[in-house]
């Protein structure tokens, strides 16, 4: 009996010992994984989030600073660092060449900007007009952007971009420019089209709200896009209410501007800082730019996009991410009725 009670005595001594470690070191509440959970790589650098130290200490060792914006369940996150970042030769110029410091859009730690000012993650996220999750910066010596990828980009078009940061090209050469050097020799010369898009060659010309879209041929990024995106009859319907002109990225054709001014394709994208095929930027009525997709977009934001655009949503919401959120939920809300063909249903890789 009294080997009992030992006993007894024993298990609550260790349940109490249990439940005050608990009470000292409390597990970290998190939500339930879901698909497109992640967790960042963990040789990113361990910051203080002082980003103008950061970007000091990167350029000491010959190196540069990127910043990654991010936000959770992000599935373009999730692609970057799972599809891009563990590929041997992408980790290999992040190892020898780049510091990386990851910020949450919606986080609320402190940090320092890169002119030392003090502000939030994601008030810094909001000074630079990050709408798109992953959204990678780099930084010169002087702290000043050098390039940017606004979302998620295929392994061979980030090789090319961390390329073009850490040769140094940006001091003697444009993205644009850089790009038309890594251009692949087309085999035919054609772009694939759609029944939807508007054959003009004169912009100034549209009443409705545009969607440019550039492209280009030999170009794998732009044929996902047709493939898996554009395929679907409920982004195909989104697109009722724009002109939609497809624009050969490096064509020498003459076009009409918006402005009325004479000039091609290649020297418009120019002008537009063009850095990806293929990319999507939609104008309105007088021709001001309101939001560009300029990254592999799946059929939810790509439709998301062209709602945001075409129901105006954008005079309210500056915000596309809060849009996001708030569509998603409205959807969510609906259940099986408000559920469409979607990319992963025709094209389950992405």
């Amino acid at each position: 009996m009294r080997i009992f009670a030992s006993i007894i005595i024993c298990l609550i001594v260790t349940l109490s010992m249990a439940r005050a470690q608990e009470t000292i070191n409390p597990e970290p509440e998190q939500q339930t994984t879901t698909f497109d959970s992640f967790e960042l790589p963990n040789w990113f650098k361990s910051s203080f989030l002082d980003l103008s130290e950061d970007n000091h200490e990167a350029h000491e060792s010959n190196r540069h600073l990127m910043v990654m914006f991010f936000q959770q369940f992000c599935t373009y996150c999730k692609a970057t660092i799972e599809k891009n970042l563990t590929q041997k030769s992408i980790r290999k110029q992040f190892s020898d060449h780049v510091d990386v410091v990851a910020l949450n859009i919606w986080g609320d730690r402190e940090v320092s900007d890169l002119k030392g000012r003090e502000t939030t993650e994601k008030e810094i996220a909001r000074a630079l007009g990050v709408q798109f999750t992953p959204t990678l910066i780099f930084f010169d010596q002087d702290g000043q952007s050098v390039l940017r990828l606004n979302g998620y980009v295929s392994p061979p078009e980030m090789k090319i971009a961390l390329n073009y940061v850490t040769t140094k090209t940006y001091k003697k050469q444009s993205i644009f420019d850089y790009l038309e050097t890594q251009k692949i020799p087309s085999n035919n010369g054609l772009l694939k089209t759609e029944p939807f898009f508007t054959t003009t060659s004169d912009l100034s010309a549209l009443s409705q709200p545009r969607a440019v879209l550039f492209e280009q041929t030999d170009c794998p990024d732009c044929d996902t896009f047709h493939r898996c995106v554009l395929a679907l009859d409920s982004v195909r319907e989104r697109f009722t209410p724009f002109e939609t002109i497809q624009l050969d990225l490096w064509s020498k054709e003459p076009i009409t501007a918006p402005n009325g001014e004479l000039t091609t394709a290649r020297d418009y994208a120019k002008d537009l800082n063009i850095t990806y095929a293929p990319s999507l930027i939609f104008f309105d009525e007088q021709g001001r730019e309101i939001i560009r997709v300029d990254s592999q977009l799946r059929s939810f934001h790509t439709e998301a996009v062209l709602e945001y655009v075409a129901d105006a949503v954008y005079l309210r919401e500056p915000n596309f991410q809060r849009y996001i959120e708030e569509r998603g939920d409205r959807i969510r809300a609906q259940g099986d009725q408000g559920r469409t063909l979607g990319t992963r249903d025709i094209c389950p890789d992405l």
